[in-house]
């Protein structure tokens, strides 16, 4: 699969460009290659940015099947286990910026040196056509010690698949059984990690109110009391 297939075209061009070389990937990733030696030169405006259902299905699927990835540039660490300022995200130069994709291990452990990843709310299906090929789940990180830690703009995308979805997908693998199957898809989880910074327009917006509250406040008069 061409390297094409796998980004979003985040600029919108205007006609055909002449020149060819926009076009000219250097791909070479996938089972016995070297990570750190794969370089993919994408033309301004391409960023490696899936949809929830293709980094499943085109990525974590193929990485617990032992399959050759689209392109290897998805790291695999345990995240977990390091705060987020320590994790080489500024290495990730595929993707937007703050923002990177790591394979780890799944676990139930989620706290760190300085803090702890906090889930909000109730994992969400993710869908590829009508079919559940698994499930995303939102953690914010929060600095110091459960439940009072402090709230900061670390924000992780879990992906994990969907266990029936991977057993219909490799039911004619007669070599395998059912609790294989299961001990398979529960070996990894993919991630996407970003710093949520906030925007200058709410910036703003907050500042605008604030200033609004104080003047109104200053205007009102005071009424007095006997």
């Amino acid at each position: 699969m061409a390297l094409l297939d796998i980004v979003s075209y985040s600029q919108q061009t205007s006609g055909a460009t002449s020149n060819n070389n926009l076009l000219a990937y250097s791909i070479s990733g996938g089972r016995g290659s070297n990570q750190d030696d794969e370089e993919y030169n994408l033309p301004l405006g391409y960023r490696f940015s899936p949809r929830g259902n293709e980094l499943i299905t085109h990525y974590l699927i193929k990485k617990i099947s032992g399959q050759q990835l689209p392109a290897n540039i998805i790291r695999e660490i345990d995240l977990y286990a390091f705060d987020p300022h320590q994790l080489p995200i500024s290495e990730f130069k595929y993707g937007k910026p703050d923002e990177a994709y790591f394979f780890t291990r799944p676990g139930k452990r989620r706290r760190t040196s300085s803090g702890y990843w906090k889930p909000t709310g109730r994992d969400l299906p993710i869908l590829s056509g009508k079919a559940i090929v698994g499930f995303k789940r939102i953690l914010i990180f929060y600095e110091g010690k459960a439940p009072r830690g402090i709230k900061t703009p670390w924000v992780v995308h879990e992906f994990r698949v969907n266990p029936l979805y991977f057993s219909a997908i490799r039911r004619n693998k007669l070599d395998e059984d059912v609790n294989a199957k299961v001990t398979r898809v529960e070996s990894y989880i993919v991630c996407k990690i970003r710093y949520k910074r906030q925007r200058q327009s709410d910036k703003c917006g907050t500042s605008s109110k604030t200033q609004k509250a104080n003047q109104s406040a200053a205007e009102s008069p005071l009424k007095e009391t006997v």
